[in-house]
């Protein structure tokens, strides 16, 4: 029995069927030409865009650009997308499916592409059978992200300058009650400043009894030692404490202000480095490489049969 694998062989029985394979081939091109004609099969146009995240901060350990891809992907977004482009008619998903969701969500993936390139950057590609609908679905999902961006952002401040102000106001009424007790002892025994007081009215003091002042001078200022022995300790104590609440106070005021204003604060999140335009040449589908895929699966799946023949011509001889 003839080995069918020899090469000769192999020759022989291709030139032996060349014209049946030719035909095989050739009604391969013609039936790929025919049936990924815009008859068949309905072209679309890509458009793509490429950006780098700005002015954004990461909540955990992806980098920016992870953290754009995510929001660019995010369900959000999509939805947005679907509303605005009326992707249901355009994909041809019955809204009353009760799987139109999943299957929405199925087309628009398989349309819309956002990827992270290898220089950090991220690209968004978008396939439609009209090349200006594919350039602006782009420029709204680049819009769109711009907009959610801004909406976390603004909630997080908001609700950060929130809790800044609770903590502010709080402050503000300790600072309050604290200057209402020290004003207790301005009044009834005449402090103003511990330390300030205690070494003038010391020197004071002394140099009184040096130069022979009035008794009543001496007792005036001997009055207003006794009282910073007696509440002058309680007062310098007060005084610290008011030092580090008015700091945390001006503190949180501060904070409070940089919160409140990033919760208003107009901004875009990305900087685009490629903007989408209308393509001028289909992307879908690749014509010749789908007659190519055809021709080749079509003379193989023909050789197979081919060589089967031969085999069982053999077998019977």
């Amino acid at each position: 029995m003839k080995d069918i694998f020899d090469n000769s062989f192999v020759l022989k029985v291709i030139w032996k069927w060349r014209i049946h394979l030719a035909a095989a081939g050739a009604a391969a091109i013609i039936f790929a030409a025919v049936f990924s004609s815009p008859f068949f099969i309905e072209p679309k146009f890509k458009s793509e865009g490429r950006l780098y995240p700005a002015n954004i901060e990461t909540y955990s350990e992806e980098s920016e650009s992870e953290q754009m891809l995510e929001i660019l992907n995010s369900y959000d977004i999509k939805r947005r997308m679907a509303e605005t482009f009326n992707l249901a008619e355009r994909y041809k998903v019955a809204p009353d499916d009760p799987y139109y969701r999943t299957k929405i969500l199925k087309k628009y993936e398989d349309h819309v592409d956002c990827k992270k390139t290898e220089y950090e950057s991220v690209e968004i590609k978008v396939l439609d059978t009209e090349p200006q609908v594919a350039s602006d679905m782009v420029d709204s999902i680049i819009s769109f992200y711009n907009q959610k961006v801004y909406s976390v952002r603004a909630k997080r401040y908001a609700e950060l300058a929130e809790t800044y102000k609770r903590d502010y106001d709080l402050k503000v009424a300790e600072v309050d009650s604290l200057n209402k007790r020290m004003e207790v002892l301005r009044k009834n025994y005449g402090l103003l400043s511990y330390e300030i007081q205690s070494e003038q009215t010391s020197m004071g003091y002394m140099t009184a009894l040096a130069d022979g002042a009035p008794k009543s001078s001496v007792e005036e200022i001997k009055k207003v030692m006794d009282n910073l022995s007696e509440k002058g300790g309680e007062f310098f104590m007060m005084e610290k404490e008011m030092q580090g609440l008015l700091i945390m106070r001006d503190t949180l005021r501060k904070r409070y202000d940089k919160a409140l204003s990033y919760s208003t604060q107009k901004a875009t999140f990305s900087a685009v480095v490629e903007e989408p335009f209308p393509a001028d040449k289909k992307s879908y589908p690749v014509r010749w490489l789908i007659v190519f895929v055809s021709l080749v699966a079509t003379e193989f799946l023909a050789l197979a049969i081919v060589f089967v023949l031969e085999k069982l011509e053999i077998t019977k001889s």
